[in-house]
């Protein structure tokens, strides 16, 4: 015996080609969602957006992206405005992101994907601004070795390495255990348990030129320099005017507090050494930089720059 029931709901649940219907509400697919954060990100930093430009991003029909569209504007119903005139979707002037899109995590993907393709870059983006970045000379690390290094990372084991250090006229054997990778900004070391120093230090990768995987006893301890954190504060320059201070304050995102204006960041105590040559921070490199920015809390900090971690080697 048939359950009428039973037959009554399903077929409520499936449209008139047999195909099951998506409930109202239900949370877009994942490629649909792509497809909607580029619509956003498109309008938002553009301006505007239209079908066609979707579907060719994103290789999709155009009435594919008519339901993407349908579907954004039932999310954000006062966000876009339709131009009959050029045929595409315009930001409306009380536009505000649904995903969210800060300007810092934009303009770093800006710099970040500034030699990829353009349909490539389009599709993270949702525009395809010409972007240049200030070239500088990349260190050439070698792929194997590379790879022996972040699998010995994650294994938790040491590697045998031969070292060129700069402080040493010829390479040197030694037992590492690497722990973390560190881009400078320059370039890429890893920290890691030195056994030839007892201690923890930094290798420039591109000056290992060799390194095996080993079976060694050794457990090192706790690196104390890259699970604690120091707190940093920056403030302006002296010889700053009024104005000039006002509009640094401004680029970098700082308070006006009681000592003026002041930003806070709390790096890894191993980090301070390389912060403060990227950041040109110490006192000495202001005296003849001319800098805007500079650390008010120095003494403090001072304690744990190069000469105090056993940096680089």
């Amino acid at each position: 015996m048939v359950n009428l029931s039973r037959k009554s709901t399903i077929s409520q649940t499936r449209s008139s080609r047999g195909r099951p219907r998506k409930e109202q509400g239900a949370p877009p697919a994942a490629e649909q969602l792509r497809r909607l954060h580029f619509i956003e990100k498109a309008a938002l930093w553009t301006g505007q957006i239209g079908r066609r430009a979707v579907a060719a991003t994103f290789d999709v029909s155009v009435s594919h992206v008519t339901l993407d569209f349908q579907r954004y504007r039932e999310m954000a119903p006062a966000n876009l405005v339709y131009d009959v005139v050029e045929k595409c979707f315009r930001a409306s002037e009380s536009f505000a992101p649904v995903f969210g899109s800060d300007t810092d995590t934009t303009l770093d993907m800006l710099a970040a994907t500034a030699t990829l393709a353009e349909g490539e870059r389009a599709r993270l983006l949702g525009f395809t601004p010409s972007v240049e970045i200030v070239q500088g000379l990349s260190a050439t690390i070698d792929r194997d070795l590379l790879a022996t290094v972040c699998r010995a990372l994650t294994a938790g084991r040491a590697i045998a390495v031969s070292y060129q250090s700069m402080k040493t006229p010829h390479s040197v054997e030694r037992l590492f255990w690497p722990s973390a990778l560190i881009y400078t900004g320059h370039r890429w070391l890893v920290r890691g348990w030195d056994e030839r120093h007892t201690a923890f230090r930094d290798l420039a990768i591109a000056r290992i030129l060799g390194a095996t995987q080993v079976d060694a006893p050794t457990v090192p301890p706790r690196d104390d320099k890259w699970h604690n954190r120091v707190k940093v504060v920056i403030g302006l320059a002296k010889h700053l005017s009024n104005g000039q201070a006002e509009i640094t304050g401004r680029e970098f995102g700082m308070s006006n507090t009681k000592l003026g204006f002041t930003v806070e960041i709390y790096p890894r105590q191993a980090m301070v050494p390389y912060i403060l040559d990227h950041m040109r921070l110490r006192p000495s490199d202001a005296a003849v930089t001319n800098l805007p920015l500079r650390v008010l809390n120095f003494p403090d900090v001072q304690k744990h720059d190069r000469s105090g971690i056993g940096g680089q080697a």
